[in-house]
């Protein structure tokens, strides 16, 4: 006689970038051991590829996460956790006056992305010259991750800029990025001045993130501390 199975819970969430409302479900103790393997190894491939993985399975394929900007990938796993294993995470804080960490509790469903939500940016650099940028992907940052890790740090920000390409164009044609070398792109950032390739930069610099705001008094001093959490790592 087969063992009975327990149906997971349904859940919805909407997606930051795209506005898309999606069901998913908690993730499952099998899928939990394959995050910890993966948290463990310190690969970050290995670790982003686990949260792919996970994604689509508790959205039963409904999210590609290949196609999912970092931090659309971000948000959604953190609601999956918030699910899986609790709505609350104890992290460490180092305190901004006399450096001692403290133990602060952080309500995982408070936790929203930050900052101007825009599916693409038009950057003007001449009258008749321009670039259409986009929200990395996970599958470009993958890419600029298998680069070569002896590169230098200008060479590791040329390759994530140009996987956030998506076209450009003059006043004849509009030049598709995926059509082209990222040998081409690069040397198209190399043909830019300081000034254009900053309003290019200004784009990745000011892109949405994972936040959140926590006012805590230090255990040690007693002072009081206002602090900005980001990104995924920090909420663990």
């Amino acid at each position: 006689m087969a063992l009975p199975k327990i149906a997971a819970p349904k859940y919805n969430l909407v997606v930051p970038s795209t506005g898309e409302e999606i069901n998913y479900r908690p993730y499952l103790v099998k899928e939990e051991k394959v995050l910890m393997l993966a948290m463990e190894s310190k690969d970050q491939n290995q670790q982003i590829n686990a949260l792919k993985d996970v994604i689509t399975g508790c959205t039963e394929g409904k999210i590609k996460a290949d196609k999912l900007s970092i931090f659309d990938l971000e948000y959604i796993f953190l609601k999956l956790r918030s699910k899986s294993v609790g709505e609350h995470s104890d992290i460490m804080v180092k305190c901004n006056h006399c450096e001692a960490k403290n133990s602060i509790s952080i309500n995982l469903e408070e936790v929203e992305v930050s900052g101007d939500l825009q599916k693409e940016s038009n950057i003007k650099l001449t009258d008749t010259v321009g670039v259409i940028l986009k929200y990395p992907t996970v599958k470009g940052f993958q890419r600029t991750l298998g680069k070569d890790k002896n590169k230098d740090n200008i060479e590791q920000i040329m390759s994530t800029i140009t996987s956030m390409i998506d076209s450009i164009y003059d006043e004849e044609e509009v030049y598709m990025a995926e059509n082209e070398s990222e040998k081409a792109l690069v040397e198209f950032l190399e043909s830019l001045t300081s000034d254009q390739f900053k309003k290019i930069t200004d784009f990745m610099t000011n892109m949405p993130k994972l936040s959140h705001d926590i006012s805590f008094d230090c255990e040690s001093c007693k002072e009081n501390n206002q602090v900005v959490i980001e990104g995924l790592q920090n909420f663990f």
